[in-house]
């Protein structure tokens, strides 16, 4: 029987620990940690939204139906076009085609992404369900 175990520590703390240490890989030219680090600090700044709200979040591609749901809510297509872009740097990490400038300009959207998932989640009204064509999470019987 397999249990889950909770996180050491909350969602947030884990996506300013991944922006620092994504900020320091690229000074110090790792471009592939540099990349991962971009991609998790995104992925927990959108757990701690999911999780403030009750909605589900399991899967890579959790990630991607909240945030366009997110984006759909607010009426910010920026907030999936960077999502899409940190997605990018996942994939970066085992292809290694990007170079340093790249990544700190992928830094500085996910940055602006974390920002304005911080605005959306203040201006979504709290009881925001998700939407009914949120197809993976409904395939899967995972509603919020």
């Amino acid at each position: 029987m397999t249990m889950e175990v909770p996180p050491i520590e909350a969602h947030a703390v884990h996506r300013d620990r991944l922006l620092s240490h994504a900020r320091r890989m690229i000074e110090q030219g790792d471009r592939l940690q540099a990349s991962e680090k971009i991609w998790g600090a995104v992925t927990y700044a959108l757990k701690v939204v999911a999780e403030e709200r009750g909605w589900p979040y399991a899967s890579h591609q959790d990630g991607y139906v909240l945030a366009r749901h997110i984006s759909l809510q607010t009426g910010n297509p920026a907030v999936f076009s960077k999502f899409r872009a940190a997605s990018d740097t996942h994939q970066n990490f085992y292809e290694d085609r990007y170079g340093l400038e790249d990544l700190a300009m992928s830094l500085a959207d996910a940055e602006q992404l974390l920002q304005m998932l911080r605005e959306a989640h203040e201006a979504m009204p709290p009881e925001t369900p998700l939407p009914d064509d949120a197809r993976y999470l409904a395939r899967h019987g995972r509603r919020g």
